[in-house]
This record gives C-alpha cells, sequence and structure tokens, in this order.
C-alpha cells in the first residue's frame, strides 16, 4: 500500500509514522492501493468541511472516499494539524501520537466505519486502541475529538 503525504503545515512534521498508522489500520489491503493524507490547519480543513460537508468549521479529520476506486486509490485524509495539537495537550500526549490516532481514524473512516451513534463510536475507538497497541502507542480507551 502507497501512502502519499503532504503538508502546508507551517511547522515540521514526521511522515512515516503516519504512514505506518494507516497501513497498520488497512491489514487486507493490495499492495498497489493508495491513500493521500494532507496535514494542514484548521482553516484549511475548515474550508473544505464547508465545501464538500457543507459545515463551516473545523474538525480534526476529514475522509473522502474514492467512489469508482480509479487505479487503486482508495480516498483521501485530511487533518487539522492544529487540532491535533490542541488533542494532544488537552489528553497530556504528544502531537505525533495523536496524528497517528487521527490517521488511524481516518484510515477506519474510508473503510466504512463510523462514529455517529454511541454503539459505532466504542466499536471505533476499540478498533483505533488496537491497532494503536500493535503500534506501540498508549491506549487511550476514552479517545474523543474536541469537536464532538
Amino acid at each position: 500500500m502507497r501512502v502519499d503525504v503532504v503538508s502546508n503545515y507551517p511547522k515540521r512534521l514526521a511522515y512515516e509514522p503516519i504512514r505506518r498508522a494507516i497501513r497498520s489500520a488497512f491489514t487486507s489491503a493490495e499492495e498497489e492501493t493508495q491513500i493521500s493524507v494532507l496535514l494542514t490547519t484548521d482553516e484549511e480543513v475548515a474550508r473544505l468541511n464547508r465545501d464538500f460537508r457543507g459545515l463551516d468549521e473545523a474538525t480534526d479529520v476529514l475522509t473522502f472516499p474514492s467512489i469508482e476506486n480509479p487505479l487503486g486509490h482508495l480516498g483521501d485524509i485530511a487533518i487539522s494539524v492544529d487540532t491535533a495539537e490542541r488533542q494532544a495537550r488537552a489528553r497530556g500526549s504528544k502531537r505525533d501520537v495523536e496524528l497517528q490516532f487521527l490517521a488511524i481514524h481516518g484510515a477506519l473512516h474510508l473503510q466504512g466505519m463510523d462514529d455517529q451513534s454511541e454503539r459505532e463510536r466504542k466499536a471505533m475507538i476499540d478498533k483505533m486502541n488496537e491497532i494503536a497497541f500493535e503500534l506501540g502507542l498508549p491506549p487511550d480507551p476514552d479517545w474523543s475529538s474536541i469537536h464532538h
């Protein structure tokens, strides 16, 4: 699986942990599949959220599944690094750990998981923590977005 990460965020970021987190969430993906990840600001995520979802607000992570899966492209993930930094501080965690949790969260959304109901949210958080454990990240059974 190829995971392309691009950033327009003004600070230097580590891409490989994000790639590894997404690959871990896609254990059965074909080798020739691809996902694109954008690491960006609250302002850019708010613009994407407004343009594509009609919600004029920032959020932590947005996913855009490929409808027809052209050339093995599974979809795109946009992550707000600004929000990741705030969420990490609120949890007493590190930004890079939070970015990995958000990458896993986005990857699970691309696979069809949802977190709209409490039952769905719990199943998603459990799966996120299972993947995080495999990556050597500290578990966070109470993980949630500060936007919800």
